[in-house]
């Protein structure tokens, strides 16, 4: 997970180093495949090539609960598809390069740091959706954050 977020935090740099929106739209595609799945993803992919033992179902699985992932990419996803759409297309390109910086900073940090933002972001938002009653909670009744009232 974390190599594939460096390889999209570095293409996501790339489109500022080179202003060119190309590693932009790779990268926007390596995320729209993980949030169909995170085994979807290229460097997911290469890894079950070599390796294809898939550890079972528990918590200290990566894969076991990935909808904080899946969740992230979508966020990230959504967010890149917007800025790479103003930078193109739009008369005030800079704001699209600004945003394009949320996305690219959050790869970055998730890969180097291991904090996921877009992980934060989704899980924060589910929780707070189910304490208003429109969303229901994991099965299992956990919550990754606790919002008090």
């Amino acid at each position: 997970m974390r190599a594939q977020r460096l390889t999209e935090g570095l293409l996501l740099a790339a489109t500022f180093v080179f202003d060119d929106l190309r590693p932009g739209y790779v990268a926007f595609a390596m995320l729209a495949m993980q949030a169909i799945s995170p085994l979807a993803s290229p460097v997911a992919l290469l890894w079950m090539a070599f390796d294809r033992h898939l550890p079972a179902n528990r918590l200290g699985n990566l894969y076991y609960d990935a909808r904080g992932a899946r969740g992230a990419a979508v966020v990230s996803s959504t967010v890149l598809a917007i800025s790479l759409a103003l930078v193109r297309w739009s008369s005030v390109p800079m704001l699209g390069r600004i945003l394009l910086a949320a996305p690219t900073a959050s790869c970055i940090l998730s890969a180097v740091v291991g904090f996921c933002l877009g992980c934060g972001h989704y899980v924060l938002g589910r929780d707070l959706l189910a304490r208003a009653g429109l969303m229901r909670r994991t099965p299992e009744g956990a919550s990754d954050v606790d919002v008090e009232g």
